[in-house]
């Protein structure tokens, strides 16, 4: 820390001196300093030591933006200061003090302006940039006095992208037209407004996201009323914007995001949006991608997320789809698992209900805003589900909500404001979703079990001792105080332990209730502008009222004494405040109709006022005036004491300076007033300039259109000849209209001709398969018969060569027969067998021979049969081919046609795609189909 204040003081220091002295040495000093602070705030590195609450820290900003807003400053000391406040807006309460407190906005407006010329200037790109982290989440007024200049600078870099410095142009111009009316009305009445439109639908192309969702903010934002403008916002095309959000939320990083989300607010702002949202076709499964980024994201992403989710619980029917989507992985049955949720690293948490518990377990000094937006969201969600009475196992979701909200309950408040205000936010936020569960009855009564009682005095009792809003009202408390949040926590406190009222918590809330610290919270409670803040009060007040000592008298005393406060507070409004003062700044009006009203309106406020001043100085008059007579009517000073006389005279003396501030107020508001008069009668005076040149305009086109109107009547006679001829050709246009009419009859024909066609080219290409599969089923039969044609050709040339091995036998037989008559006894047996073995034979070759006729007879057939199939193939084949010839010639007109349909969807993708850059990355998601 001491570092970083010699670090501070050293620069505060060198500004000093170079101030003072302009010299080279100091500049180079300067900016060496700087060049240690801007190392000291890189990304990464904490930024506490420059909290702008510090006397240091807010001296040593100051000084910078004096740097900035200077004029003289060169422009190498402007870049390095520019760099450091660059690191500086990563902080979101710093970001904030710059723009409120110290007034950064108009010094850069007026870096850019003047230095914005060069394409190439690192300066103003730099600036620029800085410009748009600090406008970001303002709203501010085009009153002020170099919002014109700005527009005007912005409206030039978007129309002409040429200069480079269109995609920082569009970011600080989305800045300034969400939820601002004056800007947008602005721009709507500017004349370049359809060349901001074109220009827009032109950059839609643009592969970079930023730029593609900052021309479909200004698109809605801007011009919502030129015709290619609205088309992207219709029920056709609003899907897609749906999910090019939903892929530039799931890929994207921490400014797409941001501007994304800010977008899906715009468009939801309409019911017939918010309608087709709830009929989305993919809203489940990217509902189902965006909570998985629960398990994956850091801190500054994750917050957005949280933000997107809790917009779409707003829309009505997409909270049931949420919460359907959050609980369908909560599957979990080890119950020990949840009291480590808050310790386990995020990486090992792969369920988005119990990575959300995780992220609103965290502490707000580490992570941030991402546990108020985490508790936020889990509201939304058991909202649904308590209110909807749905089926859910209450003791795993009580198991895993309380031991993080045990954990977030013993938050110690310590610290500066800013972090006691954002623990008591989350503090805050912890109580209301254990309210939620205490609307159902089984919850409460595991809830009051496991609730100690302890936490919540301590929490009670550091804020009856510490706000400073319920102890002293009448202080004015500073911009960053914490009481207003104190109250909240407090009054929903007592309603949790009003609900829980078992036991000890029960006795905490008598006792709570009858101490007369309690009065200023509930008085604060009642008298707060948030209608469930003062329903809560009242039913607060209604059970303790039958308490014997709860402080009625008490509480009675302290909202008299509030309003009393209030009262005297809006009478010194009315007193003190000048409306018509505006130092500084110059005022533009969106109409240039309205302006004589607002004119004669402030005529009647400077009446107003001068009228009260008239009255005071009236009455200041008469106290003095009263004196003189005493005077002179003879009374002595012994009637009257000096004091009383030294009294009149200071307030006749207060009086009189009052009397000069009006006047000087007065005199301040007629010079504004002359001044505006001076410039209405000038725009006045240009106003009938430009009157009498359009006179001078009309008069010379009205002696043109009656040259014309002769020459037209020259032209008529001629014209009158031609419709003759015209009518001519219509007959001849008709009788060819009836050819025409009898070749669309003949095309109808044909139509009609070509389907029986292709309907019989189907049939016969079914056909011609089976007769493919019969044309297999034969050969394959063929074969077959072959295979056994083969067999009994083989078996009837053994039983040939057997007879012929019998004749010679036979042959021999008979030789020997002749040759050896002896032994004929003995041949004729054998004889007789081989004359019986004979007869089998012949027997067997004449069954053989007729089994071979037979089948040649079969091979005949099937050899008919086979040329009349290759004859029917053949005559098949030929058609086919002429078909296929027609096919091949439809399958090229086809190409041709589908040729052009990508050439028109190729030019109308430049205007209706909206998602042209994310189309490869969700190939393989089903949402991004």
């Amino acid at each position: 820390m001491e570092t970083s204040d010699t670090l501070l003081k050293s620069i505060i220091a060198a500004e000093t001196q170079y101030c003072s002295h302009k010299i080279e040495r100091n500049l180079v000093f300067l900016q060496r300093q700087i060049d240690v602070l801007i190392s000291k705030t890189s990304r990464g590195c904490s930024l506490k030591f420059f909290n702008p609450s510090k006397v240091l820290a807010a001296e040593c900003i100051a000084c910078l933006v004096n740097l900035v807003s200077d004029q003289a400053t060169k422009p190498s000391l402007l870049l390095k200061c520019i760099l450091l406040f660059n690191n500086l807006v990563t902080d979101n309460h710093i970001r904030e003090c710059l723009h409120e407190k110290f007034q950064l906005t108009p010094a850069l407006v007026g870096v850019v302006v003047n230095h914005g010329v060069s394409t190439s200037d690192t300066l103003t790109a730099e600036a620029m940039q800085l410009l748009q982290k600090v406008t970001y989440g303002h709203r501010i007024s085009f009153q002020e006095f170099y919002m014109e200049d700005l527009v005007r600078f912005l409206l030039r870099n978007i129309v002409s992208p040429a200069t480079g410095l269109t995609q920082p142009a569009m970011g600080i111009m989305v800045n300034l037209t969400r939820d601002n009316f004056s800007v947008q009305s602005y721009i709507r009445n500017n004349e370049n407004t359809k060349e901001l439109a074109r220009t827009l639908i032109k950059l839609l192309g643009d592969q970079a996201q930023n730029t593609l969702l900052f021309s479909l903010t200004l698109l809605l934002n801007v011009c919502p009323l030129e015709k290619m403008a609205s088309k992207f916002y219709n029920e056709t095309n609003v899907p897609q914007t749906f999910q090019m959000i939903f892929n530039v939320l799931i890929d994207g990083t921490g400014d797409t995001r941001r501007y994304a989300v800010d977008l899906f607010r715009d468009i939801l702002k309409s019911p017939q949006h918010q309608k087709s949202l709830a009929n989305y076709e993919y809203l489940g499964t990217c509902v189902e991608q965006t909570l998985n980024l629960l398990c994956t994201s850091s801190h500054e992403s994750v917050l957005k997320v949280f933000e997107f989710l809790q917009i779409l619980c707003r829309v009505e029917g997409v909270r049931r789809v949420v919460c359907k989507a959050m609980f369908a992985t909560f599957h979990i049955q080890d119950l020990s698992q949840f009291a480590s949720l808050v310790q386990t690293p995020l990486s090992r948490i792969p369920d988005p209900l119990l990575a959300t518990i995780h992220w609103a377990g965290q502490s707000t000094d580490t992570q941030g805003l991402a546990p108020l937006g985490a508790f936020d969201l889990l509201i939304e969600v058991y909202e649904e589900q308590v209110f909807s009475h749905s089926k859910m196992h209450y003791e795993k979701h009580v198991a895993a909500i309380l031991p993080t909200a045990h954990h977030t309950l013993q938050t110690t408040l310590e610290g500066d404001n800013l972090t006691i205000e954002r623990r008591c936010s989350a503090l805050v936020r912890c109580v209301k979703l254990l309210l939620t569960f205490c609307h159902d009855d089984t919850l409460l009564t595991l809830i009051s079990k496991q609730t100690d009682a302890n936490l919540l005095s301590k929490l009670l009792l550091f804020q009856f001792d510490n706000n400073t809003k319920a102890l002293s009202p009448d202080i004015t408390p500073p911009s960053d105080d914490w009481s207003d949040v104190g109250v909240e926590l407090v009054l929903y406190l007592l309603d949790l332990i009003a609900k829980l009222k078992i036991g000890a918590l029960e006795d905490l809330f008598i006792n709570t209730m009858q101490e007369t610290k309690v009065v200023p919270f509930l008085a604060c409670g009642l008298c707060s502008t948030k209608r469930e803040r003062v329903q809560d009060t009242l039913n607060l007040i209604q059970m303790c009222s039958k308490l014997e000592g709860f402080p009625v008298m008490i509480l009675g005393d302290v909202l008299a004494h509030q309003n009393a406060a209030r009262m005297k507070q809006q009478e010194a409004g009315l007193m003190y405040d000048t409306p018509y003062r505006y130092p500084n700044k110059r005022i533009h009006l969106e109409d240039k109709e309205n302006r004589p009203a607002m004119y004669m309106k402030e005529n009647i406020s400077l009446k107003n006022t001068s009228a009260l001043n008239n009255t005071q100085s009236d009455i200041s008059s008469e106290s003095i005036h009263s004196l003189i007579e005493k005077l002179d009517s003879g009374l002595g000073l012994k009637d009257c004491k000096e004091s009383e006389i030294v009294a009149v005279y200071e307030k006749s003396l207060q009086a009189m300076q009052t009397k000069e501030q009006h006047l000087q107020d007065l005199l301040e508001a007629k010079t504004l007033s002359l001044t505006q008069a001076d410039r209405m009668l000038a725009q006045y005076r240009a106003r009938k300039g430009q009157d009498e040149a359009e006179c001078n305009r009309f008069r010379s086109l009205l002696i043109q259109s009656e040259k014309k109107c002769k020459s037209l009547d020259s032209d008529a006679s001629d014209m009158r000849g031609k419709l003759e001829r015209c009518s001519k050709e219509i007959e001849d246009l008709h009788t060819e209209n009836q050819k025409l009419q009898q070749v669309a009859q003949m095309h109808q024909q044909l139509t009609v001709a070509h389907t029986e066609l292709t309907e019989k080219y189907e049939s016969g290409q079914k056909s011609l398969l089976t007769l493919r599969q019969e044309h297999k089923s034969l050969t394959e039969m063929h074969e077959m018969l072959q295979k056994h044609n083969t067999n009994l050709k083989q078996q009837f040339d053994n039983t040939m060569e057997q007879l012929t091995t019998l004749q010679d036998e036979r042959r021999k037989v008979m030789t020997q027969l002749k040759s050896a008559e002896t032994k004929l006894e003995d041949t004729k047996k054998a004889s007789l067998k081989w004359e019986y073995d004979y007869k089998k034979s012949e027997e067997e070759r004449e069954v053989m021979e007729t089994s071979i006729e037979s089948l040649r007879s079969s091979m005949a057939i099937s050899d008919g049969k086979k040329k009349q199939l290759q004859d029917q193939v053949s005559q098949l084949e030929f058609a086919c081919n002429q078909h296929e010839q027609t096919i091949a010639n439809y399958e090229t007109e086809i190409k041709e046609l589908q040729a052009e349909i990508a050439k028109h969807r190729q030019i109308t993708a430049l205007i209706n795609s909206l998602s042209s850059g994310n189309a490869s990355d969700t190939s393989g998601n089903p949402a991004a189909s």
